[in-house]
């Protein structure tokens, strides 16, 4: 395998990893290959640049929805109808109307796969320069391909298309997507599936770590399936979380006989919980990789089990990194180097829970990042931060001589041809957020007519009059969040009668995320609270595969005599979301 880059060495120097010991011993960062594929020199590429910053874990996201990427001979269908589909750019088709997979030889197909031979290589590669590669194969979610490949696995095959013995349809088209991502837990053929699938992974992956995935299954066939149902009757139980927890622990205990141990995401520690399932796991097999709320590490650690801290709020990479406008294409979100740089891994954990921290990672998912030189915009120099995290911990640099020493590291890095961000020339957070705002209504008190989202509560009642205004990202804690329908009516009381000539607020839209610009919004003022008088009434024709962006929603005039102003708005569809930040009076 070639050199592709000069000895990143200079970058142990600067960075400190030559310490004999560092913080934690995983220092990750996992690269998702399934929504685009990218070419093995590209990963060889990143395996030179990462070991340079003392990254020792490549954690290679190889399935899902999106796509197969890695051969698989005891099924080949995976590759030849799975990793290859109709269209590139994501929204096209993830929301279009011919969300399908083809053959390589279709026209227009896109995507590819890795063989087991280059992917060997790359283990090799990476281990002489003291990274492990960790594999993830997905389940029981995400599993769009496997279902459109094998549709037996799913819990209703007969809602799929029926592929030729060729593995081919009209127009060279195989598969389709069906209405869940899940295959079915009920189904022994699902176990045996998985089985072989990992017995040829392990083969190729040495690690220590097998990645299980076990995130965001949406279950929705569970209740209605006649397998999954026998299954449920089996474990005394009607509650279709535990047939995650079933198949999540009963693959946990085999790749345990295999030698290996298990990563799974945070979702699983609902179902180390659940007491239907009698399938024991040793807290040292299953380690937890923390994604979401950091709490769940805590409720996993007062477990036994170890964590791998990565949530969102610091270090998924496929956030903004600057201001949305100057920006590529990402997910949404607003995610800069200083705030990664300020992730604390042991956030209110006692020293007894630290030790349960194995360490830290940077995740990169891919669903708006096409080509290489995107992904390594997105990567740099925000991994950087990670790698120092991971190496020094809390005694880590200050902000202003980190990014000091990643100015000039970033220099060299351009000049060996890694896209890197230009943190030089950086706009920052957005200026609304920059200082508070003075207004009539900081202080005042508001009422909730509809509740906000427990998961989005920012600073909970307080939020909408404190005078603080919300950043580029909708989980700052600024802005707060309302889901599905009439979800948002509240009512300012401004404490007293009073003159008003505006009023203001702020939502954010990031289609993305489900997030979208009020349908309808109406604003009205009232003296006592039971009469009001309509400031604004407004329509809003609901855009998608927008990135963020800010609409400021106000009415100006004069009114006298005024102390209530009530803000309501809906959402169109089923798990939309609005967000809002601030409602001004002046």
């Amino acid at each position: 395998m070639k050199k592709l880059l000069l000895p990143l060495l200079f970058l142990a120097s600067t960075f400190g990893c030559a310490q004999e010991s560092p913080a934690f011993q995983w220092r990750g960062c996992m690269i998702d290959v399934s929504r685009h594929y990218f070419p093995m020199s590209f990963l060889e590429k990143q395996v030179d640049v990462l070991a340079g910053m003392g990254i020792n874990r490549l954690h290679l996201h190889l399935v899902d929805a999106a796509g197969w990427r890695m051969e698989i001979k005891a099924y080949p269908s995976l590759t030849t109808n799975t990793a290859w589909r109709t269209e590139s750019d994501w929204d096209k088709w993830w929301v279009g109307e011919d969300r399908r997979y083809c053959s390589q030889d279709a026209p227009g197909a896109y995507g590819g796969y890795y063989t087991q031979e280059e992917l060997r290589k790359l283990v090799g590669y990476a281990a002489s320069k003291g990274i492990t590669i960790v594999p993830e194969i997905e389940m029981p979610g995400h599993s769009e391909e496997v279902i459109a490949a094998m549709p037996q696995l799913n819990c209703q095959p007969e809602k799929h298309v029926k592929l030729t013995p060729k593995g081919k349809a009209v127009g060279g088209h195989v598969g389709t997507m069906n209405n869940t991502g899940d295959v079915c837990p009920g189904n022994e053929a699902v176990y045996e599936f998985f089985q072989n699938v990992l017995l040829e992974v392990m083969d190729v992956f040495p690690s220590e770590y097998i990645h299980i995935g076990g995130d965001e299954a949406g279950k929705a066939n569970w209740d209605s399936c006649a397998r999954c149902k026998e299954l449920k009757r089996k474990l005394g139980t009607s509650d279709k979380e535990a047939l995650q927890a079933y198949l999540i622990r009963r693959m946990t205990r085999w790749l345990n006989q295999q030698g290996r141990k298990v990563i799974a995401w945070d979702e699983v520690v609902e179902g180390l919980k659940n007491k239907a399932v009698d399938i024991p796991v040793s807290s040292d097999s299953l380690t937890i990789m923390l994604w979401r709320n950091p709490a769940t590490a805590r409720e996993a650690i007062g477990m036994e089990h170890d964590v791998i801290m990565a949530p969102s709020a610091y270090c998924y990479l496929d956030y903004y990194q600057d201001a949305p406008q100057t920006q590529p294409r990402a997910i949404g979100g607003f995610l800069p180097l200083s705030r990664v740089y300020a992730f604390d891994p042991y956030e209110e954990m006692t020293p007894e829970e630290q030790k349960h921290v194995l360490g830290v990672q940077g995740n990169l998912w891919t669903e708006y990042i096409e080509t290489p030189e995107h992904a390594e915009y997105m990567l740099y120099p925000r991994m950087l931060a990670i790698a120092e995290i991971g190496k020094l911990g809390a005694n880590r640099p200050s902000w202003d001589t980190f990014r000091k020493q990643a100015l000039k590291t970033l220099k060299r890095l351009r000049k060996q041809g890694v896209n890197a961000f230009d943190l030089a020339h950086e706009e920052g957070p957005r200026p609304e957020s920059r200082q508070p705002v003075e207004h009539k209504a900081v202080g005042a008190k508001v009422l909730y007519n509809k509740p906000y989202s427990p998961h989005y509560v920012a600073a909970g009642e307080t939020t909408l009059t404190d005078g603080l205004r919300g950043d580029y990202s909708h989980g700052d804690r600024r802005w707060q969040g309302f889901v599905t329908g009439d979800c948002l009516d509240v009512v300012v009381d401004l404490g007293q009668l009073t003159d008003i000539k505006e009023v203001s607020l702020d939502f954010m839209q990031n289609s993305g995320a489900w997030i979208y610009l009020p349908a309808s919004l109406l604003i009205s003022a009232s003296a006592d609270g039971e009469n009001y008088l309509t400031l604004v009434e407004e329509t809003t024709a609901r855009k998608t595969n927008v990135g963020t962006e800010f609409r400021r929603y106000s009415w100006h005039g004069k009114l006298s005599g005024i102390r209530y102003v009530r803000v309501q708005g809906t959402a169109t569809g089923e798990g939309e979301w609005l967000f809002t930040d601030e409602i001004i009076v002046r």
